[in-house]
């Protein structure tokens, strides 16, 4: 039995977390801060979801994209 060699492992590990990313980011745009008041200074704790909605997006956008090039890189080497 052989180990997974270290390009798909990567590759793998990578297309995981860009969906966990993709995930959380949708999760935290859609009903994220939903009912809660309060923030940190004028900006709302929904507005504070927004942002760190986005950035989750658009990280697992990334990951995602670099996960599946290793993994095709892998596969047509």
């Amino acid at each position: 039995m052989e180990l997974i060699p270290l390009t798909l492992g990567l590759g793998l590990l990578l297309t995981l977390g860009g969906l966990a990313g993709l995930g959380f980011g949708i999760y935290a745009l859609g009903w994220g801060g939903r009912g809660q008041r309060g923030g940190v200074g004028p900006i709302s704790e929904r507005g504070i979801h927004a942002v760190a909605g986005l950035r989750m997006l658009v990280g697992g956008a990334v990951a995602l994209i670099l996960g599946m090039s290793v993994i095709w890189s892998y596969f047509s080497a």
